[in-house]
């Protein structure tokens, strides 16, 4: 069963426990979880959340079955060196309609990993596990991750007003989707010969 995927000089692979560090190490600083409704997050809080989800993955895999939880840990092919981490997280039980995530570390700004990651996860959604639909979000303001997905295809949905309460502040949800129906099967192959 395949669990890595290599374009050019990026690796995508199922995140594994020795993977938790380094992202614990990016979710602790404050410029990568500028945009985000969590953290700066401690160690024990991301491996607590990591953990469990990495364990499903590994025991699904030892089984030769897909996972049911789809994170990623994402690194340099060619030295190891940890670029960030990218996810779909299952909606609300419905088979096929997912949450994508991605985060990237700071060190790896402004060298496209961002639109990498998000390239990665339509592939992997609608060519490996034939989802139906992908749902993207971000805080208002986070200009580079609407970027990074409008020029992947996907279409500005709405806004959450108030959706996210961090500290003592409220920040508005940006909601972003992408129909497999509606995505060229021409980009469907290309994503697919890319990472196959």
């Amino acid at each position: 069963m395949k669990t890595k995927w290599i374009k050019d000089d990026i690796t995508f692979s199922y995140c594994v426990e020795a993977d938790l560090k380094d992202i614990a190490s990016m979710l602790s600083k404050e410029s990568v979880c500028k945009y985000m409704f969590f953290g700066p997050n401690q160690e024990e809080d991301t491996m607590a959340y990591f953990s469990p989800l990495v364990e499903s993955m590994e025991a699904s895999l030892k089984e030769e079955k897909i996972p049911d939880c789809h994170v990623f840990s994402i690194r340099k092919n060619s030295t190891g060196e940890f670029i960030g981490q990218c996810a779909l997280l299952p909606i609300e039980s419905t088979n096929g309609n997912y949450l994508i995530g991605y985060q990237i570390d700071d060190t790896q700004w402004k060298n496209k990993y961002g639109s990498n990651a998000c390239a990665f996860l339509i592939h992997y959604a609608f060519n490996v596990i034939d989802a139906f639909r992908l749902t993207g979000d971000c805080v208002l303001g986070n200009l580079g991750s609407e970027k990074v997905m409008i020029s992947s295809g996907f279409q500005y949905e709405g806004r959450q007003r108030n959706y996210w309460l961090v500290g003592e502040k409220y920040f508005d949800r940006m909601l972003f989707f992408l129909l497999k129906e509606e995505l060229p099967e021409s980009r469907l192959k290309e994503l697919n010969d890319l990472y196959e």
